[in-house]
């Protein structure tokens, strides 16, 4: 009965589809609230829910604005966000088909924003990334059903992947540049890694860095360039700094990176409270320099009075970098240029996406949080902005012993 019904739903997608094509930039649209439907047999669903600490993946159908795929496969997924009454979703479209896709992308994440009460900081983050000139994945909103039924807001999230690769870097001379080597960071519970190097057998950085792409290729050509980055970051001093590491990774795209992060006071990224984590690393084709990406922001906007310098000198890859006095001032620059870009923009942002997410995150049945913890921090996020520009705008004036603006007085 389930694959009869599924069979209807697909042939009415198929016969409603729009006569305009497509793509993956009409579902990231950040200005429209999308809607996804996801069927599937129903003990599937209550088994990934009850199961979802596992990584199993179950057959499901999905629906976008007239489209059907058939047979994607989904999963659940999240660290600590993981939940069982509202599941955040890996979907994969060629799981159980190599070559089928959708509108060009091989999978793509539902969040589950059951880290955030306002539902828009990743979002809002990502957005803001990508005025700066950051690589970040597109990220919009999306009501999801399950089997016809409201299954709450999430956020659709493009997947770090061989896609994204391309769509980022581009070409040269007709070479698509996604197929260097990508890493996922792993946060190891219970072992906080700062970039300290850990020896020259390569499984420590196994554990730390998960291969995404050419993943049959030999360990050595893998991870050796990794285990050989963290080594020079450790025994290089700074005077040689910029030579040597430059040439492994993009450090003022680094410091760009941090510069933003911390602007955004996101006290779970590079430079986390346990540690580093969320993030993704790519080892650029035919290259050894290596490039940062962003990924997961959603416990950004922590506090309007966040360190413009909070833990930097933990780390020993930022601790060496901000030895270098030119990325110290390129540090300061970025967090003046997030400011400037910050000031109107992002407040009026938040209101957008606040406004276009309203209605469906009141009805979001399953969401961890009240209604009135949800309008409360609502509140909470849209005061962040403009405490947050006075205060960094402060500390770069003691930081470079320029004049006070009047409100540090």
């Amino acid at each position: 009965m389930m694959r009869l019904l599924l069979t209807a739903a697909v042939l009415w997608s198929v016969l409603a589809a729009p006569a305009v094509a497509q793509t993956s930039d009409d579902l990231f649209n950040a200005n429209s609230l999308q809607r996804i439907d996801l069927w599937l047999n129903a003990a599937d669903w209550a088994k990934l829910r009850q199961n979802f600490q596992e990584n199993t993946y179950y057959p499901a159908d999905l629906s976008w604005n007239g489209i059907t795929v058939v047979n994607v496969g989904i999963r659940s997924r999240g660290l600590g966000s993981r939940s069982s009454t509202k599941p955040g979703l890996r979907v994969d479209f060629d799981r159980y088909s190599v070559k089928q896709e959708f509108l060009g992308l091989k999978s793509f994440v539902l969040d589950n924003l059951t880290q955030d009460h306002t539902g828009v900081k990743e979002t809002t983050v990502m957005r803001f990334y990508t005025r700066l000139g950051i690589t970040a994945p597109r990220e919009t909103h999306a009501r999801l059903y399950v089997n016809g039924a409201y299954a709450g807001l999430y956020g659709l999230v493009e997947s770090v992947d061989k896609t994204m690769m391309g769509r980022v870097f581009g070409s040269i001379n007709g070479n698509v540049q996604n197929d260097g080597y990508l890493f996922e960071y792993n946060y190891v519970l219970g072992s906080p890694w700062r970039f300290q190097y850990e020896g020259s057998a390569l499984a420590p950085y196994k554990m730390r860095f998960d291969i995404k792409t050419n993943e049959s290729h030999a360990e050595s050509v893998i991870w050796g360039p990794i285990e050989e980055l963290v080594r020079l970051a450790n025994e290089t001093s700074t005077d040689s700094f910029d030579r040597v590491i430059g040439e492994r990774l993009d450090l003022p795209a680094l410091v760009r990176y941090l510069a933003a992060q911390n602007f955004v006071a996101d006290f779970d990224g590079f430079n986390g409270y346990d540690g580093m984590n969320n993030f993704y690393i790519y080892r650029l084709e035919d290259s050894q320099k290596h490039v940062m990406i962003a990924w997961d922001e959603d416990n950004a906007f922590y506090q309007t009075d966040y360190r413009i310098d909070t833990r930097i000198n933990e780390n020993v890859l930022t601790n060496k970098l901000f030895g270098v006095s030119s990325y110290q001032t390129q540090y300061l620059n970025v967090l003046g240029e997030a400011a400037d870009s910050a000031s109107g923009w992002l407040q009026q942002e938040m209101q957008r996406q606040l406004d276009m997410i309203h209605q469906a995150m009141l009805e979001d049945p399953l969401k961890p949080y009240s209604n009135d913890e949800y309008l409360a921090a609502r509140q909470a996020l849209l005061a962040f902005p403009d405490a947050r520009i006075t205060y960094v705008r402060c500390e770069i004036a003691r930081a470079t012993n320029a004049p006070l603006p009047a409100a540090c007085r």
